[in-house]
């Protein structure tokens, strides 16, 4: 990857033209190509129905979405950063035509965790909602301390939840005599 000037790193931004229109974005992608020669920016609007392939692909779930991907395609990493965000932009794509990213061992390791994922239950919206986030940080994360880190995040704010329910649950109790509430 190392060496050759035709090596590119392709940026794909999902966008939604609900928020950022495409007019507006161009500038921006114009100004990243010419200042960086090895890079390429693809914009992509999840609300036309053409790309509706491509957001699933990548496991599009919410935007602005930057995926950096590999001269050879493979996706290097991937952040919830708006475009004009050049700094973060430019580190990762100088990580990415160092070779540092992507780390394999790491991609295996989400690989395994969101599969695993896939056989616990989500029993309501909420559950829902704390899991498609969780599985969207671990799908940014570009080391196993972003994942672990991702992860306990999430495991201390559901148990500061579950402390402030019970809270809850003494007032009520209090006001409405001995009653048998559920956390």
């Amino acid at each position: 990857m190392r060496g050759t000037k035709r090596e590119k790193v392709e940026i794909i931004y999902f966008y939604s033209d609900l928020y950022e229109s495409r007019k507006s974005l161009l500038p921006i992608a114009r100004k990243l190509q010419r200042k960086r020669r090895d890079i390429r920016v693809h914009l992509i609007n999840i609300e036309d129905p053409e790309n509706e392939n491509l957001t699933e692909s990548y496991y599009v779930k919410s935007v602005p979405l930057v995926v950096f991907l590999t001269p050879s395609g493979e996706v290097a990493s991937r952040k919830s950063i708006p475009l004009s965000d050049e700094s973060t932009i430019e580190r990762i794509a100088d990580q990415v035509i160092r070779g540092d990213l992507p780390k394999p061992n790491v991609n295996d390791l989400k690989k395994k965790i969101l599969e695993s994922f896939k056989s616990v239950s989500r029993r309501n919206d909420l559950t829902q909602l704390i899991a498609d986030q969780i599985e969207n940080d671990i799908l940014e994360a570009d080391s196993e301390k972003e994942i672990f880190d991702a992860i306990n995040f999430y495991i201390s704010i559901i148990n500061h939840t579950i402390n402030d329910l019970e809270d809850y649950k003494r007032v009520l109790q209090k006001y409405m005599g001995v009653q048998n509430f559920i956390i």
